[in-house]
């Protein structure tokens, strides 16, 4: 007898409404620990607004958001990426353009392995060997995505994709549980997208991080996921197998219409 999978996320009744317009109406769903989960809809479904809503981005109209048992309902983004390892990206590239790209990574880590702003900015034996701690996990994700050869340019001067890239390999500085991902393929080839796609699954199959994906591109989120869950109007429409939810009528009808 299978044990029952461990919930890293919960939504539990979860609304967001902007004046009279409901992006998010409701939301009950579970993501469980070591999963790859894709969350795909039409646009205006309210994808990126849940994400905004279990990350303290935006507070809640109504619901809970736990992280495993821990109710972080009203937490500011930070302390939930602290405390709670969860990280999200977004659509656009984040990356420090001035820094080289070992720097991004350096600042990144910042977060978990410094106490406070004050500690991060001294001079102590104690702040540089943290610092040195950093630049060596820094090099081994470089390694790890490919851009080794680029540790020392400066982000500005990398293409977008490497960006999407760098990026990526900023949130595993932290090493983060759960990462939520805002269309990580969007606007890169096809080369690119199949390496933030094998770093996903080398992340996940080696790390055990979980994740959730959302991305317009149908064919790499199925390949990608082990399970898919469809937004429309806010509500969840379809949830369940990549296979089975891609040929649900109710998803085709929602796609076509939108």
């Amino acid at each position: 007898m299978s044990a029952e999978p461990q919930v890293a996320l919960s939504l539990r009744g979860v609304e967001k409404s902007f004046g009279p317009i409901v992006a998010v109406a409701g939301v009950d769903l579970d993501f469980f620990t070591g999963q790859i989960c894709g969350l795909m809809g039409p646009n205006g479904s309210g994808k990126s607004t849940l994400f905004d809503c279990c990350t303290g981005l935006v507070p809640l109209t109504a619901g809970r958001v736990l992280a495993g048992t821990t109710d972080i309902t009203g937490w500011e983004m930070m302390r939930i990426a602290r405390q709670q390892r969860l990280l999200r990206s977004f659509q656009k590239a984040v990356v420090f353009r001035a820094l080289t790209a070992e720097d991004n990574l350096v600042v990144a880590g910042q977060m978990a392995a410094f106490p406070n702003l004050a500690s991060t900015f001294s001079f102590g034996p104690g702040a540089r060997r943290r610092v040195r701690d950093l630049r060596a996990r820094a090099a081994v994700l470089l390694e790890r995505v490919g851009l080794a050869h680029m540790q020392h340019t400066r982000a500005g001067e990398m293409s977008f994709g490497q960006q999407k890239l760098l990026q990526f390999a900023s949130m595993l500085m932290p090493e983060p549980r759960i990462i939520l991902l805002d269309e990580p393929f969007a606007g890169i080839n096809p080369v690119m997208i199949e390496r933030i796609v094998e770093n996903i699954r080398l992340v996940n199959r080696e790390s055990g991080v979980t994740f959730v994906i959302v991305e317009h591109n149908i064919d790499v989120l199925k390949g990608v996921s082990d399970r898919l869950v469809v937004l429309s109007r806010g509500s969840v429409l379809a949830n369940g197998d990549p296979d089975e939810v891609i040929r649900d009528p109710r998803v085709v009808e929602a796609y076509l219409a939108g």
